[in-house]
């Protein structure tokens, strides 16, 4: 009897294990396909690419700019494929990610060149933005940004 606990007790440590194994790679996955998809997204906004735009951003977005400005889905992706907001360069730094179930917090740093009738600026901002997981997929949802102070954009 006394071996037959033990085993009882290896076999349910061993799945116990493996299963936990399991569950850390699926996040590590998750987390991987979230960066791809923030690398992307920024990618996208360069270079006005309403297909790509289409299937990363969520159908409830709120984009909140750094001048306080509010976007949805729809008048964001059309700003920048009319022009009306040209994003020449942008580099992007992510300091933190969290996954809580379908809903992930991305918070970094970017580094934003902006061109406004003619006249192209850089922008450096802190900011944080709300993906969701939806369709088999990340999905930005929320995006708000502030700009920082020189001194502490580096």
């Amino acid at each position: 009897m006394n071996k037959r606990r033990t085993l009882t007790l290896f076999v349910i440590f061993a799945v116990a294990t493996i299963m936990s194994t399991l569950s850390f790679a699926k996040e590590d996955t998750r987390e991987t396909a979230l960066r791809s998809a923030e690398m992307s997204r920024f990618e996208a906004q360069v270079n006005a690419d309403a297909k790509t735009l289409e299937r990363l951003l969520d159908s409830n977005l709120e984009y909140v700019h750094s001048n306080g400005e509010l976007d949805t889905k729809a008048s964001f992706i059309e700003s920048l494929v009319s022009g009306k907001r040209d994003y020449v360069a942008s580099t992007a730094n992510i300091q933190g990610v969290r996954i809580l179930g379908d809903v992930a917090i991305i918070r970094g740093t970017a580094k934003v060149t902006v061109a406004d009738n003619g006249q192209s600026r850089e922008l450096d901002l802190g900011y944080t933005d709300i993906w969701v997981w939806k369709d088999k997929r990340w999905q930005m949802t929320a995006w708000r940004s502030a700009r920082m102070l020189p001194t502490a954009a580096k």
